[in-house]
């Protein structure tokens, strides 16, 4: 399994992104997961915005949907779960607030916006989470600003073990209590370091996460840092 989240598109590291596509590809995960704000949706924050932002979310959307066809057209067999981030639950908020008289038709949710039935990609909406064998999956809904921080809030709220993103930091906490070994994981970026609208440098990682399984009975899960564009998994050294 892979997990990768936080793209922000138009935010997107296009050399991050390309660098975890190339991997997608000769790796081909049995299920690849995608943990939410995919999308930035800045045009329809309630924060301080650019206003010409508001006039791009069209565009977002399509490179959005170009970006997911590349992924399933090369890795055609995989089952692909869409987790929705707080950025993509922007679209509801926005709705609901603005024209609610329009909340509830169907052409105008994410999943048809993206057209997700025709790529046969599974989406879970932000209150939601994926189970795979005692592992969960989410974007997150809670946050510290030092890295692995988020992992241990996340832990300490949902007391299982647990991947999400929404930190834009990489990270990992363990406990050992009297039921077991438990763990989470924040699994770090593919957005611009240095985004337009961010003051100052941001505290943020570029990576993602592996999930191996031996024999179905136990997990093992990998934290992939990307620094400089490159990485090393299985001795392999993965560069762009």
């Amino acid at each position: 399994m892979v997990f990768i989240s936080d793209l922000h598109i138009p935010y997107e590291d296009k050399k991050a992104v390309e660098l975890v596509i190339k991997f997608l590809e000769e790796f081909k995960p049995h299920i690849l997961i995608l943990g939410g704000d995919m999308l930035d949706f800045m045009g329809l924050s309630r924060f301080s915005k650019d206003p010409k932002r508001a006039l791009t979310t069209q565009d977002d959307i399509d490179k959005l949907q170009n970006l997911l066809r590349r992924i399933r057209d090369i890795i055609p067999a995989s089952q692909i779960i869409y987790l929705e981030g707080n950025h993509e639950y922007r679209l509801t908020n926005y709705k609901w607030t603005k024209c609610p008289e329009l909340s509830y038709i169907r052409a105008l949710k994410l999943p048809k916006l993206l057209d997700l039935d025709s790529l046969n990609i599974t989406f879970i909406p932000y209150t939601r989470y994926y189970n795979y064998k005692k592992l969960y999956f989410v974007h997150g809904d809670v946050i510290s600003k030092h890295s692995g921080m988020t992992a241990k809030a996340m832990l300490d709220k949902w007391g299982v073990n647990i991947i999400c993103g929404h930190s834009h930091r990489t990270g990992k906490h363990n406990r050992t209590t009297m039921s077991g070994n438990q763990g989470s994981w924040e699994s770090g970026c593919l957005c611009d370091l240095d985004p337009e609208y961010i003051k100052g440098k941001a505290n943020w990682m570029q990576g993602f996460s592996i999930v191996e399984y031996y024999k179905d009975k136990v997990f093992y899960v990998n934290n992939v840092d990307i620094v400089k564009y490159s990485f090393i998994h299985g001795n392999k050294y993965y560069t762009i």
